[in-house]
């Protein structure tokens, strides 16, 4: 069994990390695992939605310190804080967390980097890097503040506050809170639903637009949104998204999307 799995679920890419018996703790055969399969689903027309989950009763514990490893070191070091090869940001897909169980650390930082979160009702969530002596990594400290404010990013990263699924949804780090045996289901619906009904072009447009909302100022962004406009209106998928309302069908989304993609987004 390999510590993390894909599978094509009709345009759903779900990616598990399957390594249950340790609660799922990251390791760098994982750090890898992940960023190839980002770039993976980023290029592949056939997966148009990405759910991220874990096996058993935790989405993510953490980074894996089973090999006796601290965090200390010497010298100089070269890597990023977003190690992974590309991130969940970065795809022209939406990527859904769906938090299973515990999400700490490392697990709650992945989850954080994703366009939808959907956790646990009971399971614990927070960044304990703060009571290990390092700071947070996966752009946190950037992430935080802008999902939930900024003082209970502060409560999160500066204490080192874990807080339970109900939590994490009345202070917006997520979307919804369910029991764990509801979470992937969930997820998948909401996927399927995007996948049927929603032009894949578009969403990849609309979820650059948003995260691109995060820096941009007003006027600069009204400017790239009506660039964003004219390139969508000009597109099949503009014919077809009309067309199939009033024909009262499903529609028939263009599979060659890539191809259409904007230079500017």
């Amino acid at each position: 069994m390999t510590e993390i799995e894909f599978e094509n679920r009709d345009g759903v890419g779900l990616i598990t990390f399957a390594r249950p018996d340790t609660l799922n703790v990251f390791s760098p055969g994982m750090m890898a695992g992940l960023g190839d399969l980002y770039r993976h689903c980023d290029a592949d027309e056939s997966v148009r939605v990405v759910v991220v989950t874990g096996r058993g009763t935790a989405f993510c514990a953490g980074a894996d310190l089973s090999g006796g490893e601290v965090f200390a070191a010497h010298g100089e070091l070269d890597f990023s804080s977003c190690p992974l090869s590309m991130q969940a940001w970065e795809l022209r897909k939406p990527v859904i967390a769906a938090c299973n169980g515990h999400a700490i650390g490392v697990g709650l930082g992945i989850a954080v980097q994703c366009d939808m979160r959907i956790v646990a009702r009971g399971a614990k969530y927070g960044f304990l890097q703060n009571r290990r002596g390092v700071v947070a990594d996966f752009g946190v400290e950037w992430l935080l503040p802008r999902l939930i404010g900024f003082e209970r990013a502060f409560e999160m990263l500066v204490r080192g506050s874990r807080i339970d699924g109900a939590e994490a949804a009345a202070w917006r780090l997520a979307g919804r809170a369910v029991e764990a045996q509801e979470v992937l289901p969930l997820a998948l619906e909401i996927a399927d639903d995007m996948v049927r009904n929603c032009s894949p072009l578009v969403m990849g447009m609309h979820k650059r637009l948003l995260w691109r909302a995060l820096e941009t100022g007003r006027d600069d962004f009204v400017a790239l949104e009506t660039r964003a406009l004219h390139h969508s209106m000009r597109q099949p998928d503009a014919l077809e998204g009309g067309m199939a309302y009033v024909e009262k069908r499903a529609p028939r989304w263009d599979e060659r999307y890539a191809a259409r993609w904007p230079d500017f987004l």
